[in-house]
């Protein structure tokens, strides 16, 4: 027979098994890395047409959700990979057209962030980063290369050229008002209290320290999206201005990326076309090579006993970039009895780490609140139930484990990224041999692949390698007959 103290006690366990069962429901909702590993799987043995259908399925499946961006990058990337062009454009097209509308709204959605801060972070759309966007349309632009499209090219080299050029004053501005957002939802959070206690500064110091060590770059641009702009223009150039335009690109990277003794070559080449001399056929070999860092969840204890009475340290999820180092490094390309290797023209790790860092306050003031939030709703459950401690402690226990499910699977870091980047883009330029043969040699495997350049004047070869034990992946274009 069921007492009123059984009775009472199993209205309590009633909610709480309710609440065990969300919470392995949601415990067992996969994160953004594993959902993308055998994306990686058929990356690392260079299946890319295996890598192509796996990832159509995932991003038609997104359709229009959340997460739709992110997966329609992942397939633009992969379709570039596995050389269908035109289906790569079109998937780079429908994530661009959702980034547009994000764009032109402009504004962060109270209820969308309302939403965020009770239930989970990785709740809110997946708005595309900087970085994402650019090369999304540098990609589109090497497609339309490939294509012979060279009016298409140009209008997305533009497109990207754009948004390099106004990225720090929108980024600012929109980190600026999220972070607005935020403390008008803080629930009297306060948030510098937390981000000045000398404990969670020390941890915060020990996972992200290594982000002041990254090549540094200028906020929000890719060395090797400008210099491809600076090479087109110079090739397909039709009138002093588009001149210009190369100078000024050309210049940028070399100030970026000095270190690079081709920058100098395509300086000279712009003054020969400049002044109506004649250039030698040249070749340009670029080398995408590894793969971008990855998200990584880690937790860190945040000290909410200054701000909510009675409340202890509480850990909370955060993400944190995982550099990945299996890649081929250098290239090496033999022509005319020369050896040449390439060298390095932009590290996506130090553009994404970069854009990673200026994202940080975002993350760190969301993550306070909405622990906040949580940890606040458990312990205030905890003393109604329990009457400041005094009675009804079965209930109280059983609220601080459903609070403590609740925050276990609710608390997780946003590690939703573009994962199909390379880590690094790599140059290599020489004058064209006469015979027009040369030989890609990959420095990790020993790997040889024979090439036949185009008879253009300005050729490119396009080379891909996801890691040491993949194949070479080979592209070529003429910029100008």
């Amino acid at each position: 027979m069921m007492t009123p103290g059984n009775r009472k006690s199993a209205v309590w366990r009633r909610p709480v098994f309710l609440m065990f069962l969300f919470g392995c429901f949601c415990a067992g909702c996969a994160n953004y890395n594993v959902q993308t590993q055998r994306i990686k799987n058929y990356y690392e043995r260079g299946d890319m047409q295996a890598a192509a259908s796996y990832v159509a399925t995932e991003a038609d499946s997104h359709g229009e959700g959340k997460d739709a961006i992110v997966w329609r990058l992942e397939q633009g990337a992969v379709l570039r990979a596995a050389g269908r062009l035109v289906e790569s454009n079109h998937a780079f097209d429908r994530a661009e057209e959702k980034i547009n509308n994000y764009e032109e709204s402009a504004r962060v959605s109270v209820s969308r962030e309302a939403l965020a801060t009770v239930t989970n972070l990785k709740n809110l759309p997946y708005e595309g980063f900087a970085y994402d966007k650019i090369m999304m349309n540098t990609y589109k632009a090497l497609n339309y290369l490939e294509l012979g499209d060279f009016e298409k090219a140009r209008v997305e080299l533009n497109r990207a050229y754009e948004r390099q050029k106004d990225a720090i004053h929108i980024n600012s501005k929109r980190i600026e008002k999220a972070l607005d957002e935020g403390k008008k939802q803080n629930f009297n959070v306060d948030v510098d209290a937390v981000n000045n206690n000398s404990r969670f500064q020390s941890q915060f110091d020990r996972y992200y320290a290594d982000l002041d060590q990254l090549k540094a770059y200028s906020d929000y641009v890719n060395p090797a999206s400008v210099y491809l702009d600076g090479l087109f223009f110079m090739a397909q150039a039709t009138g002093s201005s588009d001149l210009e335009r190369a100078r000024n690109s050309f210049e940028r990277v070399r100030v970026m990326a000095g270190e690079n003794k081709f920058f100098q070559q395509d300086l000279e080449t712009l003054k020969q076309l400049i002044n109506g001399q004649p250039i030698p056929a040249t070749t340009y070999v670029f080398f995408e090579t590894g793969l971008a860092p990855e998200r990584e969840e880690i937790r860190i204890d945040l000290p909410l006993f200054l701000i909510i009475p009675g409340v202890p340290y509480v850990g909370a999820a955060f993400p944190e970039l995982r550099y990945r180092g299996n890649y081929v490094s250098p290239l090496s390309v033999l022509h005319n009895g020369t050896k040449d290797t390439t060298e390095l023209l932009a590290s996506m790790d130090a553009v994404v780490g970069r854009e990673f860092k200026n994202e940080l306050p975002i993350v760190i003031t969301r993550t306070i609140i909405a622990s906040a939030i949580k940890a606040a709703a458990t312990y205030g459950a905890y003393s109604g139930v329990t009457n400041g401690g005094r009675n009804n402690a079965e209930a109280g226990f059983a609220v601080l484990i459903a609070g403590a499910i609740f925050q276990a699977t609710m608390n997780q870091a946003d590690l939703r990224t573009w994962t199909t980047l390379p880590k690094e883009f790599q140059l290599c330029r020489f004058s064209t041999p006469a015979n027009r043969k040369i030989e890609l040699e990959s420095s990790s495997s020993g790997t040889k692949v024979p090439v036949t350049v185009d008879d253009g004047l300005i050729n490119v070869l396009w080379v891909k390698s996801v890691n040491s034990n993949s194949p070479l992946l080979v592209k070529q274009f003429k910029l100008k007959d």
